[in-house]
């Protein structure tokens, strides 16, 4: 886990003006706030530019609060630290220490991993791109449409697992166990707010015997750093935008 820090010593700023201290300590406050909150929009902003296919992965992991009055913290939950700090290339062996990790009865540890082939093309790679224009294809020959809510006799949505199918390719390899294409299934469910989420998907599992088959091996990927490059444009912002507007009514 890393937080984004940016102190700003708001007592030494409004001491220069003794009658109107308190005004001014308000007004660099809510200053600092507005740029908290520019700040977080940044972070958000750079993942969707930067990071194509990872960006929901990052962004769901991106926390900001205000503990106290003058204290606000963007914080990156460990899930997506790899992605800000770089990994090597390897065995992903974080997939064995997430939320799906289990133990089998051997005392072996491995987890389903699931993939949504149906994000949007800005959010997916190159190859994500190639898979999901097969699986629409293959869709359309099973009759079955792409994106469309699905409905019962009785004009509701139909909610579960609606339609499974494997697909054969040889254009796609697969770094994991069996075809990347086998297993393909189309779900919808219910939202809280009452709406229904269609989502077509495939699960693989990742087991521990897999490194030594070669398997789960990731090609390794530089840090984003965008934690960084964050704290700089509000250094920035601070110095030469903020700050300068709120005392030019005093100097």
């Amino acid at each position: 886990m890393a937080d984004l820090k940016f102190d700003i010593d708001i007592d030494a700023i409004s001491e220069q003006f003794e009658e109107i201290k308190k005004k001014v300590k308000q007004e660099v406050l809510d200053g600092v706030g507005t740029l908290a909150t520019m700040t977080h929009a940044k972070v958000l902003e750079l993942s969707r530019d930067e990071l194509k296919s990872l960006s929901s992965e990052y962004s769901e992991n991106v926390v900001f609060d205000n503990p106290q009055e003058g204290i606000w913290v963007v914080t990156l939950k460990s899930p997506a630290m790899w992605i800000e700090d770089g990994r090597k290339s390897g065995f992903m062996e974080e997939l064995l220490s997430g939320k799906s990790s289990k133990v089998s009865k051997d005392g072996k540890r491995y987890a389903v991993i699931p993939f949504k082939h149906n994000k949007n093309p800005d959010q997916q790679s190159e190859k994500s791109k190639q898979l999901t224009q097969q699986i629409k294809g293959a869709l359309k020959q099973h009759g079955i449409n792409w994106g469309k809510i699905e409905y019962g006799a009785d004009g509701s949505p139909r909610i579960g697992r609606l339609h499974s199918f494997n697909l054969d390719s040889a254009r796609l390899k697969s770094q994991h166990k069996g075809p990347v294409t086998h297993g393909i299934s189309v779900y919808q469910t219910k939202q809280s707010d009452g709406s229904v989420k269609r989502d077509v998907m495939t699960f693989r599992i990742i087991h521990e015997d897999h490194k030594s088959e070669g398997l789960w091996m990731h090609p390794g990927k530089t840090g984003a750093k965008l934690l960084d490059k964050a704290f700089e444009w509000a250094l920035d912002t601070w110095e030469k935008d903020i700050l300068p507007n709120i005392l030019k009514d005093y100097q």
